[in-house]
């Protein structure tokens, strides 16, 4: 009998512990939980098993976070974020303290179910992401970072100025572990390149922050493949400011920028 076999069974049965049973028998080597596809596959037959049953889903999606399973709290997030609607206070809750974990890849599913609820939930969930913006956990802000970057994907124009001013806070942040999610990720990989004049527009601001840690920042988003398409156009108004700057960090990151650019064979540096 195949896996999918069991799984459904189990899920028929409403035995959450079998289900996981299954689930944790495929587990790899790499990450100790099944593969993507796996889990992928699981979260597509409970979507099934349930329909549109949002109370019953919201059910299954709780008894999955509290497994105590990293696969559980996984798929328990992406189905808390479908069914967000059924109990916004509970999910918001539930959802701060998987991105909060201490298991690296429940923060990462933690994150993408942050940002289907302010995808599909953008005037509601907008406050509480303002509220993480100032938790005293690094994690919690980093989930922000990586949820602007997900719901960017939206191309959405009407929420690009507030998605921008989400992660604005966090080019002041000092956390290694917030730092590195912040200009390059979210910023250069992700907004700059939905919202490009939206982006575009902010950094032109943000260049006359005399602040290090922004300065940072800006030069790390030169460095994604798509900021390294606005090098040439913002040469003179940001570029020139990231050069005269002698502080060390920003000097290390700009140094990291020159040499992205060079391995793609531009050479757009005068200082």
């Amino acid at each position: 009998m195949s896996w999918e076999s069991h799984f459904l069974h189990a899920l028929e049965s409403r035995d959450v512990r079998e289900m996981l049973n299954v689930l944790e028998g495929l587990s790899t080597n790499h990450a100790n939980t099944p593969a993507q596809v796996v889990k992928v596959k699981a979260l597509k037959m409970i979507r099934t098993h349930y329909e549109d049953a949002s109370n019953d889903t919201y059910k299954m999606a709780c008894a999955l976070v509290d497994s105590a399973s990293t696969v559980g709290e996984e798929l328990g997030a992406i189905l808390l974020a479908e069914h967000y609607h059924v109990n916004p206070q509970d999910a918001n809750h539930r959802l701060y303290q998987l991105a909060d974990s201490s298991n690296w890849e429940v923060r990462e599913w933690a994150a993408s179910a942050c940002s289907i609820v302010l995808n599909h939930h953008f005037e509601t969930y907008y406050a509480t992401m303002l509220e993480c913006i100032r938790s005293s956990s690094p994690n919690i802000r980093r989930a922000v970072a990586v949820a602007v970057k997900y719901t960017a994907k939206s191309r959405d124009e009407t929420k690009a100025d507030q998605l921008i001013d989400l992660v604005e806070p966090l080019l002041y942040d000092t956390d290694s572990y917030v730092k590195k999610n912040v200009g390059a990720f979210a910023i250069g990989d992700g907004l700059l390149r939905y919202f490009p004049a939206h982006v575009i527009r902010r950094m032109r601001t943000w260049i006359h922050i005399d602040n290090e840690q922004v300065r940072w920042n800006i030069a790390k988003i030169f460095t994604s493949a798509e900021g390294l398409k606005y090098v040439d156009p913002l040469q003179e108004e940001v570029i020139a400011i990231l050069l005269s700057d002698k502080r060390p960090s920003v000097v290390r990151a700009v140094k990291s920028l020159r040499t992205a650019a060079m391995k793609r064979g531009i050479d757009y540096f005068n200082g």
